[in-house]
């Protein structure tokens, strides 16, 4: 199927707002609920309230675009079955799916809304009293059971039939919803799926009904007064599985293993000394292998560093248990540790007091920054090394700088490694702030450790390797999934997108050709499209880099595209304190290997190019402020021996007295001095360029530039 269809005889005015696919695709309402494969919305339309499903992928099966039926086509085809065969659900308005080249593109339905109504899930959480009387109750478990009973008898399972996919309105009718993963399943799988949609309803009823009224349930499912051997047998098996998620459950190391980076909260942890920590909250995951959060343990807080690895937690504990017990030895400043020991079933956990207000120092404030350089002073002369040192290792509390990160704590003695790591905490600042305050922070180290000689010149080479080191690091952190971002890789896509704003961009990044065409054109020519959106009422730019034709796309299949250079360059740039608008999600369509079309989304740099800003000073001298921005702009460049390729003045926007750098696609660090004074000297000619005419203008610029 490929196309929108209505449904007969709904409202002209519903009919106009959801007339096809693009009407649909552009509305903008409350989000009920959005994932990696759809987005719900909730939209009123002459005081009826329509509920609209968007989906525009089929997640981590990406074969499904060719061969496959979407899911969106699975629910409505589902919800239409449901109906013919009497069972109640929400009306079907409208619906539908597009193609392009034969592969899934986007699809959506749109389903009336039950008025006055609840699920039961819902009323679960929320202790509703009528799940207690028995006359509400006992017609509208009937009615589950119905539900249920018509399903299977034809030998369709749910797959989700849980309490949260059944609603009920305030006459007591039930109503069916919400089936994109159902069908039809023949013997010996039958019987099982079955135990399973009746284990999924009983999952919620087995904390909140008594067991005569699950009993009572499934011989209405049944339709019988009494259990025969076959309903045993089958019973057991519903109890089975639940059985067997408890034992899963109960090694909590693996299933927040399982939980990734979505651990849920609330949660209960049993200790192995019987008390139970309560979980309110987590502030870092690493995946798979520690979690930190902040919860309440014996009636206070605390912050719980929880070590979950399959291999290595108990090392890595014992290391953190170690490295605080070396930092309090030392009276060093360290959070009080109130208890460590194993999880019951697996793992183990490390609670220390929890710091109300407690914060990292600001790479930007030179007195907190001094505080720790003074500290790391102190680390280094009572023998101890932070190996991992940066900010987020120390914690200010009030007026107390605090060291935190026990697991990185390690006895060295030394010189050239206390020098190492010096150069490793300063190799944390941008190269502008690590030469501007480097007498200053050095004064600061010399307070805590006095007695330690250091070597400038050595200084100097180690913070350039930790440097170099570090930002290789962060380059490769931009393109896999990791605590700053979050990476969809499929065979048919990619994408990467800044963690803190995942949940904002999710519409940009499912649809960016959409927002592109309802966009501000800034280009459109045949290489590159770019346009200025604004969601939310945030002004950002998406870039399109285009495909011009079958031989462009083969020459261009095997190779990054210029979108996933441009994404490493703006992240390079900013890395070493050079001004570009922040690069927040990068794109790329794909055939395994094959690179195509692909998409950068940034932050909008609202100023003038230098060529606007300069142009009132034609034939005269130019601001000393624009000058001095110039001269700073192209000293960091130099610096970091990085040319541009193409160094337009219309690439470069001055904003609050600062050259932001555009279009980087060409944008190269050089290894060596030879290889950048060449890409040096052709940015500098194509710069200059831009005021040939101007002899005063030329001159002054000229000046403001570091020697070829």
């Amino acid at each position: 199927m490929n196309g929108w269809r209505l449904a007969p005889g709904i409202a002209p005015a519903a009919a106009a707002r959801f007339a096809d696919l693009d009407t649909v695709f552009v509305l903008d309402a409350e989000t009920v609920s959005r994932d990696s494969l759809s987005h719900t919305l909730r939209v009123e339309v002459d005081g009826r309230r329509y509920y609209v499903k968007r989906y525009a992928g089929l997640g981590k099966k990406p074969l499904r675009r060719m061969l496959g039926k979407p899911r969106v086509q699975f629910e409505w085809e589902n919800l239409r079955r449901f109906a013919d065969w009497g069972i109640p659900t929400p009306r079907l308005v409208a619906w539908g799916l597009e193609r392009k080249d034969g592969r899934f593109a986007r699809g959506a339905l749109v389903t009336e809304e039950i008025s006055s109504s609840s699920d039961l899930a819902h009323l679960a959480r929320a202790g509703d009293a009528r799940l207690r009387d028995l006359a509400w109750w006992r017609p509208v478990a009937a009615q589950v059971a119905a539900i249920a009973r018509r399903l299977h008898a034809h030998r369709f399972c749910h797959g989700d039939l849980k309490w949260r996919n059944l609603l009920v309105d305030a006459a007591g009718k039930v109503y069916l919803i919400d089936c994109p993963s159902g069908g039809f399943w023949r013997p010996p799988f039958l019987e099982y799926r079955i135990a399973r949609d009746l284990a999924s309803l009983d999952e919620t009823a087995r904390g909140m009904l008594t067991r005569t009224q699950r009993l009572r349930f499934y011989l209405d499912y049944a339709q019988k007064k009494k259990l025969d051997v076959a309903d045993k047998r089958r019973i057991r098996r519903i109890l089975r599985i639940f059985i067997d998620d408890e034992e899963a459950a109960l090694e909590p190391a693996a299933a927040l293993r399982a939980a990734g980076r979505h651990a849920p909260t609330p949660g209960m942890l049993a200790l192995d000394n019987g008390s139970e920590l309560a979980v309110e909250r987590w502030l870092r995951a690493l995946p798979g292998k520690r979690l930190t959060g902040a919860g309440r343990w014996n009636g206070q807080a605390v912050l719980a560093k929880l070590f979950i690895a399959r291999r290595g937690s108990e090392r890595h504990w014992q290391r953190e248990c170690r490295g605080i017990e070396l930092l309090q030895a030392r009276g060093l400043p360290v959070p009080r540790r109130l208890a460590a020991g194993r999880l019951a079933g697996g793992g183990h956990y490390v609670l220390s007091e929890y710091l109300e207000g407690a914060r990292n120092p600001a790479a930007d404030s030179e007195a907190e920054l001094a505080h720790v350089f003074e500290m790391a002073g102190r680390l280094h002369a009572a023998g101890l090394l932070q190996e991992d040192v940066h900010l987020g290792n120390f914690v200010l509390h009030g007026s107390r700088l605090l060291v935190v990160d026990g697991d990185a704590i390690r006895p060295e003695a030394s010189d050239e490694a206390r020098l190492d790591n010096l150069a490793l905490l300063f190799a944390q600042l941008s190269p502008a702030a690590c030469a501007s305050l480097r007498d200053v922070l050095l004064a600061a180290y010399r307070r805590g450790n006095p007695r330690f000689e250091i070597a400038l010149p050595r200084l100097a080479a180690a913070i350039e390797k930790a440097r170099a080191a570090r930002l290789a690091d962060y380059l490769d952190k931009c393109v896999r999934d990791c605590s700053l971002f979050k990476v969809n890789s499929r065979a048919d896509r990619f994408s990467s997108v800044a963690r803190d704003e995942a949940e904002f961009l999710a519409p940009l990044v499912a649809e960016p050709d959409a927002w592109i065409e309802r966009g501000t054109a800034l280009k459109r020519g045949g290489s590159a499209t770019v346009a200025r959106v604004e969601p939310g009422g945030r002004k950002l730019v998406i870039k399109r880099n285009n495909i011009k034709g079958a031989g462009h796309a083969v020459s261009r299949a095997w190779r990054p595209s210029r979108a996933w250079r441009s994404w490493l360059a703006a992240h390079r740039l900013r890395f070493l304190g050079i001004a570009t608008p922040r690069p927040l999600a990068l794109i790329e369509r794909r055939l395994g290997p094959l690179r195509g079309r692909a998409w950068l989304i940034s932050e909008y740099c609202a100023g003038p190019n230098l060529l606007e800003a300069l142009a009132p000073h034609a034939g005269d001298e130019a601001p000393a402020a624009i000058i001095e921005a110039v001269h700073r702009l192209f000293a960091q460049l130099a610096e970091a021996r990085i040319s541009h390729g193409d160094l337009k003045a219309s690439n470069l926007i001055l904003d609050a007295g600062t050259l932001n750098v555009l279009d980087l696609d060409a944008l190269r660090q050089h290894d060596s001095a030879a290889s950048w004074r060449r890409a040096w000297r052709r940015d500098r000619e194509r710069f200059l360029r831009n005021w040939a005419g101007d002899e005063r203008l030329l001159r002054q610029l000229e000046a403001a530039l570091p020697p070829a």
